[in-house]
């Protein structure tokens, strides 16, 4: 398939570039609503599939498709031209192409040693792969607290006898004891996994994600809302849509949700273009700030009241944002699970009222946009607190309706022992949330340092610890984060510890290291 004749067929239906071919990365952007099926643009067989990328071997060509979600592709797979491989993050995706050359003609005639030969597999060692994406690897058979998921991208050791795990490989009812990559162990059901015959020895694990971390912005802080330019290398931006405040006299109980959506597009519209997505937060300020709610004295009454007309001004915004490709999800509420003796910005609400105004207000979007990832509050609980609260809320929701992901506000966690993991390890936080709804992701919406603005002291600190964080994800949980969005950009934005100081000037080297990561 190589050579001249080598053609490609759009991978989606829109048949649009969004952004011309890039020589630097190499890549060019079409357009792909999230959830559009995205398919292969040539014939071949897939050699990484990964939670948000696809790369494919077609003659002398690699085929690389970004920006997906649902996978459904396996690597070792042969597809067609126009077979589905997943489908669009949105509101596109890149595509590129790299060609494979022999080199041994640019070398000098000089005789080259012969390759050492590539060796097998071990003869006391068995390996195995996922058949398909999200499979659990609990701490015990059948019941056992989940570790953490695999997927199709994944390679596992057995560490139990190799004859006896050979006859369960893929019979139902059956458990096999492995070792992930990343060293943890545990149990998995051999129904989905066959046995690795992929090279050895075993690769090892690629980073699954590119574009997960985030940047909070505010478009009505002077600094919170630097050019898109600037957030270059950063996946995401979390916003609020703030419909209470009036910013002509800084009042609050504005109604106007026409308004705002005006106000708000052409301040998403630049970062969209830059492909970056957005998250978009409804807080209190979407409805209630001002309309004579006094939030510390709320009670089930109170909610009950509250709840509906809350529920009807975010499917009256999403109507508006539905088919502009610029809202990738949305976040209800924010830290609602904080104790109210210590609330400052957040507004609490008891488990079972927000059961309610999660369910009342996903019906509400979805009655008008089906395809928008729609997720919970950031529990700042921690895994165990928060995780109590977000199954709580579980329970009491109907058994019809559930948020896309959970969110969470890991602050203090990361590298175990790290100056500022001072509330423990961030794998804990990941391990324990990820249980709460196997298979959907954790959103990681607020992370960072507070309280430090202004402190030049610790700047390699705050790398360190920004680095080790995001190494964490792509390392050990590439399938179970969708995002990790960095509390804030700028100091000067509420308590913070920003990429820039508060004279807009990057500190380095946490803002190269960040937008690279």
């Amino acid at each position: 398939m190589g050579g001249s004749n080598f053609v490609l067929q759009w991978p989606s239906d829109s048949g649009k570039v969004t952004v011309p071919y890039d020589a630097a990365s190499g890549v060019v952007k079409i357009a792909a609503t999230a959830g559009a099926v995205i398919k292969a643009a040539a014939a071949g067989q897939v050699a990484v599939a990964t939670a948000d990328r696809i790369e494919i071997v077609s003659g002398s060509y690699l085929v690389i498709y970004s920006n997906l979600r649902k996978v459904t592709a396996a690597v070792g797979q042969s597809v067609n031209a126009g077979d589905a491989l997943g489908e669009s993050a949105g509101p596109d995706i890149s595509l590129a192409v790299r060609q494979t050359i022999d080199p041994t003609p640019l070398l000098p005639s000089t005789p080259a040693p012969a390759p050492a030969p590539t060796p097998g597999a071990p003869k006391d060692k068995l390996y195995l792969s996922p058949t398909q994406n999200g499979i659990r690897i609990r701490e015990k058979p059948v019941d056992g607290t989940p570790l953490m998921s695999v997927g199709t991208g994944d390679i596992l050791e057995v560490i139990e006898p190799i004859d006896a795990a050979r006859k369960k490989i893929g019979v139902n009812g059956e458990w096999i004891n492995v070792r992930t990559q990343s060293g943890i162990s545990g149990f998995s059901a051999a129904q989905f996994y066959q046995e690795y015959t992929g090279p050895f020895p075993i690769p090892a694990p690629v980073p699954a994600l590119t574009g997960i971390t985030g940047m909070n912005l505010d478009m009505n802080n002077p600094l919170g809302h630097p050019s898109a330019d600037r957030l270059k290398g950063i996946g995401w931006i979390r916003v609020k849509f703030n419909v209470s405040n009036n910013p002509a006299n800084n009042t609050y109980g504005n109604t106007d949700v026409n308004a705002t959506f005006n106000r708000v597009r052409p301040f998403l519209q630049p970062y969209v273009n830059a492909g970056i997505k957005v998250l978009m937060v409804f807080t209190h300020q979407l409805y209630g700030e001002g309309a004579g709610y006094n939030w510390p004295q709320m009670d089930t009454g109170r909610w009950n009241d509250f709840i509906p007309k809350y529920a009807d001004f975010a499917k009256r915004t999403a109507a508006l944002f539905a088919g502009t490709g610029l809202v990738q999800a949305y976040q209800i509420w924010n830290e609602q699970d904080t104790p109210p003796a210590i609330a400052r910005a957040a507004v609490p609400i008891p488990a079972k009222d927000y059961a309610n105004m999660l369910t009342q207000t996903i019906r509400a979007i979805r009655s008008v946009d089906s395809k928008t990832a729609i997720i919970t509050g950031g529990h700042t609980g921690g895994p165990d607190a928060g995780g109590a609260y977000a199954r709580a809320t579980l329970a009491a929701m109907p058994a019809d309706v559930r948020p896309d992901g959970i969110a969470s506000h890991p602050y203090g966690r990361g590298v175990s022992g790290h100056k500022f993991s001072n509330f423990g390890p961030l794998e804990e936080e990941i391990r324990k949330y990820s249980a709460i709804m196997p298979g959907k992701p954790i959103w990681f919406t607020e992370w960072g340092v507070l309280d430090r603005q202004g402190d030049n002291s610790v700047i390699a600190d705050v790398t360190t610890y920004a680095t080790g964080f995001v190494n964490i994800i792509k390392t050990q949980f590439p399938s179970q984060v969708a995002a990790a969005m960095w509390y804030a950009w700028a100091d000067g934005m509420d308590n913070g510890y920003g990429l820039v100081g508060s004279n807009d000037q990057p500190k380095q080297p946490l803002y190269q290291k960040f937008v690279t990561l």
